[in-house]
């Protein structure tokens, strides 16, 4: 008699943990930029053009007798409602009669996912890329639970069209490296965009990057990183070959190294004091590479010969 109730618990635990990482309904911004290329390659640099801030503060909205949580640009206008059914979630935008597919966690590899919403103004802060709005179909090709996420599952897909992106890595519980409603960009046009940020109530998962700081989050940015005030700290010799030393209050909690996508690079940190640490890029290849506080805090941007 005992074991179809230790089959019913089984059965409750592995539900349970297929929902580990719901979509946010609160407490939630997502910061997303927009960038072009200044210098070509080999050593390519990148100014800051403009800012997507999307705040989501728990507050709810009825749309056709459905509950939504309404999105907004973060202090200003409402965006549109957001809502989660099983894996799938949802957009139904400001401007239009119906809502719209954005990710679905649940899909399998192989899946063909049709009419996803996609918008690089609405994600980039009204301006950057060549799509508009556009409804994308993508396959599925990948689908599993990722460490590199935090054991949140990534879904991997690719666009049909390839005029309107390319693969794009969705991450559950946050929503698309590339942005929020954004596929990875072509960058035919010299230009690059990403989500710079993400948090969730009192935890920064994402700063150009995943990571998990608790008792932080994402302040709206309304200039570029490389607009924004270094505080006091410095990063020299620049360009370099090989390490750089970065000076600062601002890496008094540790620094972290990012390559011209936005990608955590791992290179050997040491700390030199409370307020320096020595970076060491000489196993890197040449490119240019951005230091930040373990906060997200941009520090500098350093070129590796």
């Amino acid at each position: 008699m005992r074991q179809p109730l230790l089959l019913t618990a089984l059965a409750s635990s592995i539900t349970l943990s297929a929902q580990d990482f719901p979509f946010p309904d609160s407490a939630a911004t997502w910061v997303q930029y927009f960038e072009v290329m200044v210098t070509p390659p080999p050593l390519p640099s990148f100014a800051w053009q403009s800012t997507g801030n999307l705040c989501m503060d728990g507050s709810d909205t009825l749309i056709g007798g459905t509950s939504y949580t309404r999105l907004m640009n973060c202090g200003e206008g409402y965006v549109g409602g957001i809502r989660s059914v099983d894996e799938a979630v949802y957009f139904f935008p400001a401007d239009s009669a119906q809502e719209y597919l954005l990710y679905d966690f649940g899909a399998q590899v192989g899946d063909t996912l049709h009419d996803v919403y996609i918008n690089e103004p609405l994600g980039l802060g009204g301006s950057g890329g060549f799509v508009l709005t556009a409804l994308v179909d993508v396959v599925v090709q990948e689908s599993a639970p990722s460490a590199a996420y935090g054991g949140r599952r990534l879904v991997r897909v690719y666009a049909f069209d390839p005029v309107i992106g390319m693969d794009s890595e969705w991450i559950e519980g946050i929503g698309c490296k590339h942005g929020l409603f954004t596929l990875n960009p072509l960058n035919v046009s010299e230009y690059w965009y990403g989500l710079y940020c993400f948090s969730h109530l009192d935890t920064t998962y994402w700063a150009q990057g995943y990571t998990e700081i608790p008792g932080s989050d994402c302040p709206p940015q309304y200039a570029g990183i490389a607009d924004q005030p270094v505080q006091d700290g410095k990063v020299y010799p620049n360009p370099t070959t090989g390490s750089v030393r970065v000076d600062g209050l601002d890496v008094r909690r540790g620094v972290r190294v990012l390559d011209a996508l936005g990608h955590v690079v791992r290179v050997p940190i040491a700390r030199v004091s409370t307020t320096s640490v020595d970076v060491d890029l000489s196993g890197q290849p040449t490119g240019v590479y951005q230091v930040v506080t373990d906060e997200g805090r941009a520090v500098g941007r350093v070129v590796k010969q």
